[in-house]
This record gives structure tokens, C-alpha cells and sequence, in this order.
């Protein structure tokens, strides 16, 4: 059997602009009309970032021709006239059991449609005129009811949050049945695309968002937010942000780290407190200790990074890379103008602005001799400068 779905989006409607769990509320209709056999998908009103769809078809005018002319054809159409994203799945196979079948609230407003293409044709897609065209459509359809498990339409932030609640609790259910540790699943929040292996540990007030991929073993949290990332086995990511990127397993991050886009930390490093990374590789077993930015650098294995180390990689209008290779030491204060090349096992003196390529197992020194100047301040005061 052939069906779609039509999802109404419209740019007039609270639902359209609202995010649960970091997904388009109307993200989770439409997943779950997929996962119910939904070949096809059409919005109408506007587009959602989320998944692919057949087209985008405009609400109906007074006067215009069935909104349901402009669909390829089926055997079933599903039509959501509001987003739903707390529906269960139990609700909507109740609805598409019916030959045709209309899901309604608690005041028997109208929700969800389920029908063969011929009847469905015989409406004209209008909400403003819905009811009456049901009416019209006589006894051919059976209502279904909305269940307190299924939340509400989105009209409002107080019926965002209620839906909200009712998906991240059911999520992270899902989890914990599955082997997964939250520690306080009222302050966790995990969007339905993201993976967690059983045995990873989810501290309180954690955010994984998007397709983010937590192992085995990992430790995530307290107050830490990974989004579309990749957490290692062992790893632990504390009170921190990784946004776009891969930790490996065995490796610290944080407390108050920041790893941004493109970032692909390895095995067994240590990223500290005040660290930032932005596309960023660093190899097994470096340590970054804390209150540095690496930002566009290829940074090999087992190095040491000073606190206070900063690669300097935009000019202002161009962004530059630099490579520092394995076993290498940077101290601290150091400055790292891009692009710049440290050869394996060298060694950079603390408070040094490196300009020039560092060969292999060199020391490289560039700040200026100290000079003591005895009795300056005493002099200066005599001459009332200060």
C-alpha cells in the first residue's frame, strides 16, 4: 500500500519556529509518519530543515483548487493539521488501523487525518473551514482521541515545554532501559537522533544534541553540551562544550573546555580547564593543561602544551595552519604565528613568539634579553615622574 503524509508548517503558527531537544518540533511528526510507512512527505506552509521531503505546498486560498490535487496519487494520505511532537507511536497505528480515521482532542478539534486519496480529495486543505468539511464528509470517518502520553499542539511556550517534557522523559526511559547511567534524568536532556551505549555514565545537567555519538564507558558531565559528536570509550567530558567533533577514548576534557567544529582529538590526551580548539587534530597522548587557544593546527603525539599558549592564525583576512610534531615541548606563554612547521622532539622557550619553522629537536628562543635597570624607580621619583 502506497501512503504519505502532508504536515501543515506554516510560518503563522507558534509550532513553526519552535525547537525540542534541538530538532524542529516538526522534526518529530515527521519522523514518526516515516517510521509508520510514509513514503513520501509534503510541509505545507513552509519548509523544516529536518529530513527529506516531496515538496512544499501552499496553503490553500478561499476559492483554490484541493490542496490534495497537488499530491502524486496514493492509496492512504496521513495529514497533520498541527505539529504533534509528542504523539506516541501506539496513538498514530490506532489511527491508521481505521480505514479512515480522524485524531481529535479533548474538545474533538480536529488533528490528524488519516484516509484514502478519494476522500481526502473531497476536502479542500483549508483549516479555516475544516470542521464543516468533515461534517459534510458524513459518517465515513472514526475518531480517535488524543491521549494524555501524547502532549498537545503547539500554540504556546507553556505547550512547548510540556511536550518537551513528555519527549525528554520518554528518551531518557529509553536509555536507561537500555543500559544507560543518567545520574538525574530531570536535569538530562538528549535529542532522539543522538546514540549512548549502554554503560556510558550521564551526569546531571548534560545536553547531547543532535546525531552525537556517546560510547561505552564514557563519562559525560556534570554540565557538559555535545552536539553531532563522537564521545570515546573512557572518555570523560566535564562541565565543557564539544561542538562538531571527535574525542578518543581515554582522553579528559575540562572542566570549562570548548572544543569547537572540525576538531579530532585523539586517544588518551588531556584537554584542561580554558582550552579552546577550533579545527584542531591532536594526536595521542598530548597534554594541553589549560588556558590555551589552538585554533587551525595539526598537533602530533605525546606533546606537552604550556599554560597560556595561543596559535595565532588569522592575519584579518586569512585564516593559517601550523603543524607541530610528535614529542614536542611548548612552554608557557608562547606564540604560535601561523603558518608555522615544528619538527618532531623540539623544544619552545616560554614567552616566545614563533615566527619561523622549528627544525626537529631544536630549542627555539625568541624574546628579548632581560635587562635590569638598578635604582629606576628611586630615580624617577627624585625627578617627580613618578
Amino acid at each position: 500500500m502506497t501512503q504519505c503524509a502532508l504536515i501543515y508548517h506554516t510560518t503563522d503558527d507558534y509550532a513553526c519556529g519552535a525547537e525540542i531537544l534541538s530538532l524542529p518540533a516538526g522534526a518529530y511528526p515527521a519522523a514518526l509518519a516515516k517510521a509508520c510507512g510514509c513514503q513520501t512527505l509534503y510541509w505545507v506552509g513552509a519548509p523544516c530543515s529536518y529530513g527529506e521531503c516531496a515538496g512544499v505546498l501552499e496553503a490553500p486560498a478561499a476559492g483554490s483548487p484541493s490542496l490534495f490535487s497537488a499530491v502524486e496519487p496514493v492509496d492512504q494520505v496521513l495529514v497533520f493539521f498541527e505539529i504533534l511532537p509528542a504523539l506516541t507511536r501506539e496513538t498514530l497505528e490506532q489511527l491508521l488501523s481505521k480505514e479512515a480515521g480522524l485524531l481529535a482532542d479533548a474538545s474533538h478539534k480536529p488533528l490528524a487525518l488519516w484516509a484514502p486519496y478519494e476522500v481526502a480529495r473531497r476536502l479542500s486543505g483549508r483549516r479555516d473551514t475544516l470542521v464543516e468539511e468533515l461534517q459534510d464528509l458524513g459518517p465515513v470517518l472514526t475518531e480517535v482521541s488524543l491521549a494524555q502520553e501524547d502532549g498537545c499542539a503547539l500554540h504556546s511556550p507553556l505547550e512547548l515545554y510540556r511536550c518537551q517534557e513528555l519527549l525528554r522523559q520518554r528518551i531518557n526511559r529509553a536509555h536507561m532501559a537500555a543500559g544507560v547511567v543518567l545520574v538525574d534524568p530531570t536535569t538530562t536532556h538528549i535529542c532522539p537522533d543522538a546514540r549512548i551505549e549502554a554503560g556510558a555514565l550521564i551526569m546531571p545537567g548534560c545536553y547531547i544534541y543532535g546525531r552525537s555519538h556517546i560510547e561505552a564507558m564514557a563519562k559525560v558531565g556534570p554540565n557538559a553540551m555535545i552536539v553531532d559528536s563522537v564521545i570515546g570509550c573512557g572518555a570523560s567530558v566535564n562541565s565543557s562544550q564539544v561542538i562538531e567533533s571527535v574525542v578518543g577514548s581515554q582522553t579528559t576534557v575540562g572542566p570549562y573546555a570548548y572544543i569547537r567544529p572540525g576538531c579530532d582529538v585523539g586517544e588518551k590526551v588531556r584537554i584542561g580547564d580554558f582550552v579552546e580548539l577550533k579545527k584542531a587534530k591532536i594526536g595521542n597522548g598530548t597534554k594541553i593543561a589549560h588556558l590555551s587557544y589552538l585554533g587551525d593546527i595539526e598537533l602530533g603525539e605525546r606533546c606537552n602544551i604550556g599554560g597560556g599558549v595561543i596559535v595565532v592564525n588569522y592575519d584579518g583576512k586569512k585564516k593559517y595552519k601550523t603543524v607541530v610534531g610528535n614529542d614536542c615541548f611548548i612552554g608557557c606563554n608562547v606564540n604560535l604565528v601561523s603558518p608555522v612547521h615544528l619538527g618532531d622532539d623540539s623544544y619552545v622557550s616560554a614567552g616566545s613568539t614563533i615566527t619561523d619553522d622549528v627544525p626537529s629537536q631544536a630549542l627555539a628562543i625568541a624574546r628579548a634579553r632581560q635587562v635590569n635597570k638598578e635604582d629606576w624607580v628611586s630615580r624617577r621619583r627624585e625627578k617627580g615622574l613618578l
